[in-house]
């Protein structure tokens, strides 16, 4: 699975630089644009992995990928949300309501993020990775 989640991290990684160079920086677009690249980068993962498997991840398999994928994501788009606050001309003020936000309201937030990426990446390695299957004729 190691492998599979290093490329899932490599994709997502080139995404958001791409992604915050263009549409945040360029086009001055918010950071909900964040959210296709975290899909595209979901679907090409699971893609990835039924190409060259020649078959579905089994339950277990799926289990990893999904939970995987999803810590990675989190991990590295906090990164890129880290920065973008930091390059933003109000960041103190935005630390500033971060911090007064609280822990419940902090926890509430976190896990919202966890179950966004939780339902896309189980999208991805159910849905989709079936559909490129059933496209591959590995079905």
């Amino acid at each position: 699975m190691k492998h599979y989640l290093k490329h899932f991290a490599a994709i997502y990684s080139i995404a958001l630089v791409i992604l915050v160079a263009i549409l945040i920086f360029g086009l001055q677009l918010g950071g909900i644009t964040l959210i296709p690249a975290l899909i595209a980068s979901a679907l090409l993962s699971a893609s990835h992995f039924v190409k060259k498997e020649q078959r579905l991840p089994s339950s277990d398999e799926k289990i990893q990928l999904v939970w995987g994928c999803s810590a990675i994501a989190i991990i590295i788009a906090s990164f890129f949300v880290f920065f973008l606050v930091l390059m933003n001309p109000n960041a103190e003020q935005i630390l500033k309501a971060a911090d007064e936000a609280g822990l419940g309201i902090s926890a509430l937030i976190m896990l919202c993020l966890i179950a966004v990426h939780g339902i896309i990446f189980h999208f991805a390695y159910g849905w989709y990775a079936s559909f490129i299957a059933r496209k591959q004729h590995l079905m």
